[in-house]
């Protein structure tokens, strides 16, 4: 459960391998910059909290970000096959969507909050006696925000405004800004999470919660990525090569810390952000938006939607919520048919290929072969074991038991929870066919799922959730390193190679030597093994624009649709193949919003759109 109080930067008594998350964000943030109010370490803690709380709305990570803008990619897509609306996981958005306008604004919120904390905080007198670390910390915290807010825009909108210093709100003339180039501003933001790195809280305690070193080191990292891509132009005095060098050398310095590690279970990373625990054995989980209530009374408020909006199916009728198995999620993403292929089929070595009893741990837990719909009469004809014809009927009570894809008589897992037998015509479990590919293209996104064995239960509906959303994993960060030293040098080098062995392994699946012995070849393996490991995290939509593969990525996975109705539902299958052939090259930018343009009259609309 949920601490509440402030916590100050000295060490946490780790009494657990999983501990409640605990943070100073559980206090309301405060920006309060005029001078001499930062006198007491607790309230230069208010005001950073008013720095990171962005990172918490349901504009950023609770919704609008993570979800529409960007999770829609070649291995997820938004199957709520009824709604019309004009959405970028649809993407037949416009300058006018509320969704693209609310991100942006949000994150200029975080970067206003950040200049009047860091400006304020600067010219602060407090006694350092009063302070448990060097002030310095805290304009470091707020300094990197700023900075990785900066990214977030650049990355998905180009040129954008860079604001570095605090606006004076009626002065007009503050709010017109022209657009800086894209490449300045990621110049700016790789500069200025560098320059901060000293000054941040070396140990790694207050982490998922808090920005540590390290997590700057794997963030920069990122940035240098994808600054190396193929969407930005030029910089002037860094070629894409060193630009690699630089992910790779940042990445390095993460492993090298031994601060971080791959927790043993692949599943265990995402159950202790639905249960809202830290993992402190491990600390695999770097950097988390954390969201800490769940909107049941006014007291215990939150802006995330995570495992309600994307999850397993769960929408029972009943309301004695105490019963239920899976608290209520409306599912609206779906994994893709190319990504289910990723895990059943590519890089596989020949033995595994062979055999369909070894499965990607991966697939089981992002996409399960069930979720929570209810069997309602649902009717099968089948062949019996005689041999004859037979119709039969499956009835479960909504979202008390998992409830397995099914085709004729195949399921896609050989267990059935709560099948009522009192009826006529009942369906005999004996019978049963189990073929773990049924449905594989039309499955809920597992990650993040409501079941109440891991998320408290609920005593009523409840849209929004206490789960928390990962914004940078040590698994990432070894990803990274390997992308980023084999285009550095042209070949991986051990460390590389290891680093994808150590996440195959953890996924239960073996690793082609082959595949780790050339350019190319491990090119390809890294790109699928971030596909793999980090879908449905917010990451591949960005990967596929900096790899120069978007489009055409695209559209692939809007073709790549399986023939037989064992594997689909065409409802879904056709919403989503619409939905991909949306996708244009304007699509490699956002818009921006016509507000800020009617406002903003410095700025110009992004090209194409």
């Amino acid at each position: 459960m949920k601490i509440k109080s402030i916590l100050k930067l000295g060490t946490l008594a780790l009494l657990t391998a999983a501990l409640p998350a605990c943070s100073f964000l559980d206090t309301d943030p405060q920006i309060i910059p005029d001078d001499g109010y930062y006198n007491s370490e607790q309230k230069l803690i208010y005001g950073l909290a008013g720095v990171y709380g962005v990172l918490n709305s349901e504009a950023l990570y609770g919704n609008y970000y993570s979800l529409q803008i960007a999770n829609a990619d070649d291995l997820c897509y938004f199957n709520n096959y009824n709604n019309s609306e004009s959405r970028p996981d649809r993407y037949n958005h416009s300058a006018g969507t509320a969704a693209i306008y609310d991100t942006w604004s949000k994150l200029y919120e975080g970067i206003k909050n950040a200049n009047r904390y860091i400006e304020a905080v600067e010219k602060t007198e407090i006694d350092p006696e009063k302070l448990s670390v060097d002030i310095g910390l805290y304009i470091a915290e707020a300094r990197f925000l700023r900075a990785y807010y900066h990214f977030l825009l650049a990355q998905a909108w180009g040129d954008v405004p860079l604001r570095v210093k605090a606006t004076t709100s009626p002065n007009p003339n503050d709010v017109q800004m022209a657009a800086t180039p894209q490449e300045q501003v990621l110049k700016w933001c790789a500069d200025e999470i560098e320059a901060t790195i000293p000054d941040l809280y070396e140990p790694i305690d207050n982490t998922p919660s808090r920005v540590s070193q390290t997590v700057a080191q794997g963030i920069l990292a990122r940035v240098y990525l994808f600054m190396a891509g193929e969407s930005v132009k030029q910089i002037d005095g860094l070629d894409k090569k060193e630009m690699y060098r630089r992910a790779a050398y940042w990445a390095n310095e993460v492993i090298a810390s031994h601060k971080h590690d791959l927790n043993e279970s692949y599943e265990e990373v995402f159950i202790n952000m639905i249960r809202d625990q830290y993992d402190t054995q491990f600390h695999e989980s770097m950097w988390e938006a954390e969201f800490l209530g769940d909107r049941t009374s006014a007291t215990d408020w939150t802006n995330g939607r995570i495992g309600d909006l994307i999850g397993l199916r769960s929408q029972s009728g009943t309301t004695n919520y105490s019963e239920w198995a899976c608290n209520y999620s409306y599912g609206y993403y779906n994994g893709s048919y190319t990504l289910w292929q990723l895990y059943w089929e590519n890089d596989r070595t020949a033995d595994e290929t062979a055999s369909a009893t070894v499965i990607d741990k991966r697939l089981t837990w992002n996409l399960p072969g069930y979720n929570y719909r209810g069997m309602n009469n649902q009717k099968i004809s089948y062949k019996n074991k005689a041999g004859e014809t037979v119709t039969r009927y499956l009835q479960q009570t909504q979202s008390m038991f998992k409830t397995p894809w099914v085709y004729n008589n195949n399921f896609a897992m050989p267990d059935i929870e709560g099948l009522d037998q009192t009826i006529e015509n009942a369906f005999d479990p004996a019978d049963l066919v189990y073929d773990p590919t049924v449905m594989c293209a039309v499955r809920n996104a597992g990650k993040w799922r409501r079941e109440t064995v891991y998320e408290k239960q609920m005593s009523a509906k409840s849209l929004y959730t206490t789960i928390n959303f990962p914004i940078l994993r040590y698994a990432d960060v070894l990803l990274m390193y390997a992308e980023a030293i084999n285009e550095y040098a042209g070949a991986p080098d051990d460390q590389a190679k290891e680093a994808i062995r150590e996440i195959r392994k953890r996924a239960g699946v073996k690793t082609d030597e082959s595949l780790l012995g050339d350019y190319r070849s491990f090119r390809d393996l890294v790109r699928n093994e971030r596909g793999r490991e980090l879908a449905f995290e917010g990451l591949r939509k960005w990967d596929l624009i900096r790899w120069g593969t978007f489009v055409e990525k695209m559209h692939n996975a809007g073709t790549n649709q399986p023939t037989e109705n064992k594997y689909r539902n065409v409802s879904y299958t056709n919403y989503a193949s619409a939905n991909y052939a949306n996708v244009t090259a304007r699509h490699i930018y956002l818009p921006i919003p016509t507000k800020e343009l009617a406002v903003n009259h410095a700025l110009r609309q992004n090209p194409l759109w």
